[in-house]
């Protein structure tokens, strides 16, 4: 029942996915998005443009790539080596993510329809940042909930500031100018695609791979 239940729940996310790359692709610029971009870059109050700003920095083409080694290396260093390789499947993820960027090839908003403080070469749909968080940093939020023996403090910390980063990244994006709304939604999909795929098999499988059961 429970299998049935994944595969159900994968299922939504894919035609939920397949539904929102026609949309994008017929509708590159709808009035959706343009009201979402809209109100969010009215936000300009105190210090929200240098925050949303440094939001962003752990997904850029260098810090990303660099923090999950770093993370990965944490592991090692902890003595816990299955987490260590568990999250290298955070570079893979972000590769195909590049490659639906390229089959999509959906525009990025431009001066004539929002405020650009980013520019990118690459195309928009799905965000990057977005997917990258998502797996990422829901990656390590699982681990500090399930590893009871990690000390306490470090696993609030890191836990409370991944949920923080998953949620506040999608601001982020829009208001950079660097994504529409629904790159942004879509990328929320895809991540929970892929974390899905990488927690099954990490809650699923224990240290050592699976164990055959003796007669």
């Amino acid at each position: 029942m429970k299998n049935k239940r994944r595969l159900a729940f994968y299922g939504l996310i894919a035609l939920s996915i397949i539904t929102l790359i026609i949309f994008v692709r017929n509708y590159p610029i709808s009035s959706f998005d343009l009201y979402v971009t809209e109100e969010i870059q009215e936000l300009k109050r105190g210090n929200f443009p240098s925050f949303i700003t440094f939001i962003s920095l752990f997904g850029n083409s260098v810090v990303g790539p660099l923090s999950v080694l770093f993370a990965s290396l944490f592991f090692v260093l902890a003595r816990r080596q299955r987490e260590a390789r568990y999250i290298l499947v955070v570079l893979i993820t972000d590769l195909l993510n590049l490659l639906i960027k390229l089959l999509v090839n959906r525009p990025r908003p431009t001066v004539e329809d929002a405020i650009i403080m980013l520019k990118f070469n690459q195309s928009g749909f799905p965000s990057g940042h977005v997917v990258h968080y998502v797996v990422f940093f829901g990656f390590l939020l699982t681990v500090m909930i399930v590893d009871k023996k990690i000390p306490w403090f470090c696993r609030i910390i890191i836990g409370v500031s991944s949920v923080v980063l998953i949620l506040t990244i999608s601001i982020s994006r829009i208001y950079l100018g660097a994504h529409w709304a629904t790159d942004v939604f879509g990328a929320y999909l895809f991540g929970i695609f892929y974390l899905g795929i990488l927690l099954t098999f990490y809650l699923k499988i224990p240290e050592g791979g699976p164990k055959l059961i003796q007669k």
